[in-house]
């Protein structure tokens, strides 16, 4: 898997939140889903992994490598960098090692 970029994971632990940074694919995108109630937001970026990635639903994520770490509340976090949220995680590990990579969208 090829890279264009850095990004920052807030991984959610048993004791808090770990700061990780790893190198990305990192896509926007820009779609909207239309229900019966009223226009709905969907994902907002597509983030491509290394496979060994910690991340997981409900984590936060930004572009490039920014040195936050959450102390005590994630608020200031979300003050400080606008990260996105984590929605869904999908470990791609078939084909070659150069293809195998962990699949992210968040909003």
């Amino acid at each position: 898997m090829r890279f264009n970029g850095r990004c920052t994971v807030w991984h959610k632990t048993d004791e808090g939140y770990i700061t990780l940074h790893y190198p990305c694919w990192w896509q926007d995108t820009e779609a909207v889903n239309i229900s019966k109630s009223g226009k709905t937001d969907v994902d907002t970026a597509a983030v491509y992994l290394p496979l060994a990635a910690e991340v997981a639903k409900s984590d936060y994520i930004a572009k490039g490598d920014i040195a936050f770490e959450i102390a005590d509340s994630v608020t200031n976090l979300l003050k400080a960098a606008s990260p996105l949220k984590v929605t869904t995680v999908a470990r791609k590990d078939y084909g070659s090692e150069h293809m195998r990579h962990t699949e992210v969208t968040a909003r």
